[in-house]
């Protein structure tokens, strides 16, 4: 188990990003005409239930290494800036810069 450890913690690093991209991206489609209310409360389920499932391991990463959930959470906001052009150059520049490493 504990040589799936290291795997594991990037998986749920990686899934807490995601959450709280998504978290994020939801508060833009609120006050819009896709915000119906069926819509409206099933994202605020699916909001609360997203809190509630970060809560404990975003504390737990932020306690182990503060520096690694800035950056992450400097990483979400950039990408949820980007517009649809850069999103879809995002994967090339990656590619790019692993090559280059």
């Amino acid at each position: 188990m504990t040589d799936k450890a290291p795997q594991l913690f990037k998986d749920a690093v990686k899934l807490i990003a995601l959450m709280q991209a998504v978290l994020e991206q939801m508060d833009t489609v609120k006050g819009t005409s896709l915000y119906r209310h069926k819509i409206k409360m099933q994202i605020n389920a699916l909001e609360k239930s997203i809190e509630s499932t970060l809560l404990e391991p975003l504390s737990q990463l932020d306690n182990t290494d503060s520096s690694l959930f800035t950056k992450i959470q400097g990483n979400i906001e950039m990408i949820l800036d980007m517009d649809t052009n850069e999103l879809s150059q995002l994967r090339v520049v990656l590619e790019e810069e692993r090559d280059v490493v």
